[in-house]
């Protein structure tokens, strides 16, 4: 199972960067937004579950 969360973790990192780049060349700011959303995202949801989860 760890390689698979790897795999999953480097997928993401590698869209991240697919998407800052293309921000950088189109000239388009709301790409690198996408691409913050999509890397902090996730781990911003799973924390606050897990604050509630847990009772703070």
């Amino acid at each position: 199972m760890s390689v698979v969360v790897l795999v999953l973790f480097f997928s993401v990192i590698a869209a991240v960067i697919g998407a800052l780049a293309a921000m950088v060349v189109k000239d388009k700011p709301l790409y690198g937004v996408y691409a913050l959303c999509v890397l902090m995202g996730p781990g911003t949801i799973l924390g606050f579950t897990y604050l509630v989860v847990s009772g703070g």
